[in-house]
């Protein structure tokens, strides 16, 4: 039964590095998704202002927001929050108050979908209302859940 020890010994302490690994690795994640969102709405209200309003590209920046808000719900994982030798920006309320931090996403999630369809649609006008009640949900998620950039 020796012999058995130094293996269960490494494969213990492998599967502690794995585990250690893996909130940088959803923190990475994250900022990787929200980095993508950020680039899609700086496209959109672009195009926006450059009178593009149902544009192939706007549409596809409408497609890869709508993506980003429904992935959003898997960039959160319990464990991934702040602790010591992880850098996030993520307030542990994400975690501690869920049922609040979900209806954040609900509402980033229905304004996305609102936003897609006012491109569809074409109209300007309508559009830039969208994205500024985009924007707000943006900002009340930031305000209530996030410290600082990632």
């Amino acid at each position: 039964m020796r012999p058995a020890i130094p293996i269960m010994t490494a494969l213990i302490c492998a599967a502690t590095a794995s585990l250690a690994a893996v909130p940088a690795d959803s923190v990475r994640s994250r900022v990787a998704g929200y980095r993508a969102l950020g680039a899609a709405m700086k496209g959109l209200t672009e195009g926006v202002r450059q009178g593009d309003a149902g544009s192939p590209r706007l549409q596809a920046a409408a497609r890869d927001i709508v993506a980003a808000s429904k992935a959003q719900y898997r960039w959160f994982p319990q464990g991934s929050g702040p602790q010591p030798g992880v850098k996030t920006a993520a307030r542990a309320e994400i975690w501690g108050n869920a049922p609040a931090f979900r209806t954040a996403q609900d509402n980033f999630a229905r304004q996305a979908t609102a936003v897609e369809r006012a491109v569809a649609a074409g109209d300007a006008s309508a559009l830039r209302g969208e994205i500024r009640k985009l924007g707000g949900a943006c900002k009340a998620c930031h305000d209530q859940f996030r410290t600082s950039d990632d």
